[in-house]
C-alpha cells in the first residue's frame, strides 16, 4: 500500500493476522472476488500484478485461474506479506510471487503486465492518481486494470460531503490520516484522467440485516462513524441512514440494517 503519513495497523503482525482471519470468513468478499475475476477476463497465461496484495486473499483465487501465468503480489506492509508467508504451508498460493513496494512507485519496467488489480485498497493510498498512473505504465497495450473498492455514495450536497468527512476521519484513526473513501464516479474519473478506456463500471450493493458487523468488510469502523454521527445534527443522522444503514441497541447487542456499495471499475490501456 502507498506509504501513509501515519502508519496504519496493517504494519502490525497481530493486526494482520486478525485481518486475514476476518477476510477468510466474509461471504461478501468471496462474492466480490468472483466479480473481480470475471472482470479480469483471464485466459490463463497472463502475468498479473496484485497491488496492495495484503495477505494474498485475492491473489489466491486469481492464481487458480492461471495454468501458465503468474501473480505478483506487492505491498508496503511487511506484516501483511509476512502473514501470507506464514499461511504458505496449508494455504499455498500457486504461481504467486510477492515483494515489498509502493503503489505510487512500482518497481517494474513499463509494459510488463497483462493485468493489474487493486482490491479493497485504493482508499488507503496516499496518492490514488499516481497509483492509477503507475498501474497504467506497467500494463501492456491492451492490458486491463481493475479496481474493486468499497465506496461512498456520490455527494449530492454539502451535507453528504460533511458525512464523508466524518466517516473518513473515524477510519483515519486506525488506518492513517490519508485514508479516504471515494465514490464510484470518482474512481471512474481517475481512469479517464489517466487515459484508460473504461470498459466496465459496476456498483454492487450489498444488503444486510443482522446483529453486529461481523462479516461486513470495514463494518466495525462504519458503526463507529454511525455512532459519532448520531451525536451530530439530526439531519446528518437521517441522511446517513438513507445512504447507508441504521442501527439500534437491544441489551448488549447492536442490530444493523442497510447496505454498502462496492465499485468495480475496469479500464483498458489503448
Amino acid at each position: 500500500m502507498s506509504e501513509p503519513v501515519q502508519k496504519s495497523h496493517f504494519h502490525d503482525r497481530e493486526h494482520a493476522r486478525e485481518f486475514d482471519r476476518r477476510a477468510a470468513h466474509s461471504d461478501t468478499r468471496a462474492e466480490l472476488t468472483l466479480k473481480l475475476i470475471e472482470a479480469l477476463e483471464l485466459k490463463g497465461n497472463e502475468t498479473v500484478l496484485d497491488v496492495a496484495t495484503g495477505t494474498g486473499r485475492f491473489a489466491q483465487p486469481v492464481s487458480k485461474r492461471l495454468h501458465s501465468g503468474k501473480v505478483v503480489g506487492l505491498d508496503q506492509a511487511l506484516a501483511m506479506l509476512g502473514v501470507a508467508r506464514e499461511k504458505s504451508v496449508n494455504e499455498a498460493i500457486p504461481n504467486y510471487l510477492q515483494l515489498a513496494g509502493d503503489a505510487g512507485m512500482l518497481p517494474f519496467r513499463a509494459g510488463v503486465f497483462d493485468r493489474v488489480f487493486v482490491a479493497f485498497s485504493l482508499h488507503h493510498f496516499n496518492d490514488p492518481v499516481l497509483a492509477v498512473r503507475e498501474a497504467r505504465r506497467v500494463l501492456k497495450t491492451g492490458g486491463r486494470l481493475a479496481v474493486l473498492d468499497p465506496v461512498v455514495v456520490r455527494a449530492r450536497d454539502a451535507l453528504d460531503e460533511s458525512i464523508h468527512e466524518i466517516v473518513n476521519r473515524v477510519f483515519g484513526r486506525s488506518h492513517g490520516g490519508v485514508f479516504r473513501f471515494h465514490s464510484a464516479e470518482e474512481i471512474q474519473g481517475l481512469f479517464e484522467r489517466e487515459q484508460l478506456r473504461v470498459a466496465r463500471a459496476d456498483v454492487h450493493k450489498v444488503f444486510f440485516d443482522q446483529d453486529g458487523m461481523e462479516g461486513i468488510p470495514t463494518g466495525r469502523h462504519w458503526l463507529e462513524a454511525a455512532e459519532e454521527l448520531e451525536r451530530k445534527a439530526p439531519e446528518m443522522k437521517k441522511r446517513f441512514e438513507e445512504n447507508y444503514f441504521r442501527f439500534w441497541k437491544s441489551g448488549d447487542k447492536t442490530h444493523v440494517k442497510g447496505n454498502f456499495q462496492f465499485a468495480l471499475i475496469c479500464g483498458e490501456k489503448t
